[in-house]
């Protein structure tokens, strides 16, 4: 593939649209970058923000590889994470509408070796999350493992909840989805997305995760441990191929999706609908998560979390804005620095900082409290939580606990949000620690339990909602 040097390609892309190469600056979005590469000791930024289908801005900032000091370019590459599960969603959905694939029907139709108790997992169910499938495989990441191999763990694993009747994130839906996609149509998933999503629009650089191949601008990712950067580790070809978001992507491919999007090209009306429409639970209740995509009335997002790479895109709808964030640090707030990105381009979307609110119910601030010190010791009752499979729940206290242990004694917790989640009460609290800003995020069940929990880092206490 030949690549033009990068200015001289930039410029033609900008051009072409009818847009100046002159205004690919702007000092306030490089100071917000480089303000959040210090905060998270974050080497490489590529940024993407595209209005109404056209670029504004595709720029890279920093190293995408510390030890050789490369910097970061509009077409270095990212690892995406679970960021690229809208494109798993969207050759699912270019399948279905090509009578391959029927969302609706059970996954054993197409891997008929899954248990029965898989029957009423559909397609649908698997892309919105509502499918009860395990949050992650219950596998070793240095494993090669064969796609029967790994499929045969997965299927060993107990369910959370009866389809259809929640809503949880799971990794595992899109792996198996990739799993499906190769058996209909006899390629990996990452090929059949080069082939029918990638090279149809123009996403010239996005390409499934080869460590083995010899890859032009690839990026390396970055961990942090014992107060110092690292390579991340390393792990299989087979946990590195997976259809929950195993992908290459540089800032000019989104931009290109970003284009398709406000094109609505590539997919049928029909299926970028779809892609658009909530789940919705058997009970009638609808939740803020479409076919790969977090959603509510003003905004489509995602996010990806891998190997040191830190990644977030929002799609805002009026006015249609898209804003992209690559990073190759895993101390990024992808998201929170996407965000600000898209205030900064249109000041109408500007947020405002954060602050507690009054905590009306402190017996649950106080249930609060208590959980996280228990996560922090990775000592939690399962009886606390509702339709969690034990190995499910334990992997997920695991990764928490890891998290929350070195950051030192819990300082204080407070309620900044109280709202609805799939028809269930949800709260935000934020926690101090000794260098660390947290948020925990809970949802409660019909029956008091705790349905849905997130402990995620937090770049300041006063970081907008």
């Amino acid at each position: 593939m030949t690549i033009l040097p990068l200015k001289t390609a930039l410029a033609a892309m900008l051009l072409s649209m009818g847009l100046a190469p002159s205004i690919v600056r702007a000092d306030a979005i490089e100071d917000r970058v480089r303000q959040e590469m210090v905060r998270g000791d974050v080497p490489g930024v590529a940024v993407a923000i595209v209005r109404d289908g056209k670029p504004l801005r595709i720029e890279g900032f920093g190293f995408a590889n510390i030890e050789h000091q490369v910097p970061v370019h509009a077409d270095t590459l990212f690892k995406t994470g679970a960021l690229g599960m809208q494109f798993t969603a969207a050759g699912v959905l270019l399948l279905a509408q090509e009578g391959k694939l029927d969302l609706d029907a059970s996954v054993r139709r197409y891997l008929p070796e899954l248990p029965k108790s898989w029957q009423p997992v559909n397609l649908r169910r698997m892309l919105n999350h509502t499918s009860g499938l395990p949050a992650t495989p219950n596998g070793d990441f240095r494993v090669e493992y064969s796609d029967a191999q790994m499929l045969d763990i997965i299927a060993h694993e107990k369910l959370n909840f009866p389809a259809g009747t929640r809503w949880r994130f799971s990794y595992v839906d899109y792996v198996v989805l990739g799993q499906v996609m190769a058996r209909v149509t006899g390629q990996p998933y990452a090929r059949f997305l080069v082939d029918r999503v990638f090279a149809p629009l123009g996403m010239t650089r996005a390409r499934g995760i080869d460590e083995m191949a010899i890859i032009a601008n690839r990026s390396a990712g970055y961990e942090r441990r014992d107060g110092h950067l690292r390579n991340a580790e390393w792990i299989s070809a087979a946990a590195n191929s997976t259809a929950d978001g195993s992908l290459y992507l540089s800032a000019l491919d989104y931009a290109a999706w970003a284009a398709a999007m406000n094109r609505q090209s590539l997919l049928a009306p029909s299926s970028w609908a779809a892609m658009g429409r909530p789940a919705r639970l058997e009970n009638g209740t609808l939740c803020h998560y479409g076919l790969g995509w977090y959603m509510d009335d003003k905004a489509w997002w995602h996010g990806g979390s891998w190997q040191g790479f830190q990644t977030f895109a929002i799609r805002y709808l009026k006015p249609e804005l898209t804003v992209v964030v690559l990073a190759n640090g895993e101390g990024a707030d992808a998201e929170g620095l996407a965000r600000d990105l898209a205030g900064l381009a249109e000041p109408a979307l500007a947020r405002q900082d954060a602050a507690p609110i009054p905590d009306t119910d402190p017996a649950m601030t106080a249930q609060g409290a208590a959980l996280l010190d228990a996560v922090a010791a990775n000592r939690v009752a399962a009886h606390d939580f509702a339709d969690y499979a034990a190995l499910d729940l334990k992997e997920m206290v695991a990764q928490y606990s890891g998290l929350l242990q070195g950051l030192g004694a819990r300082k204080d917790l407070a309620l900044f949000a109280k709202a609805d989640q799939c028809g269930e009460p949800s709260w935000r609290y934020r926690a101090h620690y000794r260098d660390q800003v947290i948020e925990l995020r809970l949802v409660k069940a019909a029956n008091g339990r705790i349905g849905n929990l997130e402990i995620v880092p937090v770049s300041r206490w006063d970081a907008p909602l």
